[in-house]
């Protein structure tokens, strides 16, 4: 038998309800990859849903997910830091 995971739940700033189908996943049976298709064997599909709440796209949409108070001098988002005390790695040659 081949399984389905999918992922449903609200979003938690509008509480919309919504099928998270970048989550969802196919887990075929040996029949079914065997015949490559999902879902085409003698048993058929399982679907096991899974409560996931997130921000919905429309939501997440107009926030801002950037780095806040870095320093522009530092070049590997450090703030603050000096440079002379960063230590170096060294790849081993043999």
């Amino acid at each position: 038998m081949c399984r389905m995971v999918v992922f449903t739940g609200s979003c938690i700033k509008c509480g919309r309800y919504f099928t998270w189908n970048d989550l969802t996943q196919e887990l075929p049976c040996l029949e079914a990859k065997n015949s490559g298709v999902f879902g085409y064997c003698q048993r058929g599909a399982y679907t096991d849903e899974h409560q996931f709440d997130q921000e919905c796209d429309a939501c997440a949409e107009d926030e801002d997910e950037g780095v806040g108070d870095v320093d522009a001098r530092s070049s590997d988002g450090r703030a603050g830091k000096d440079e002379s005390h960063r230590k170096k790695k060294r790849q081993r040659t043999k």
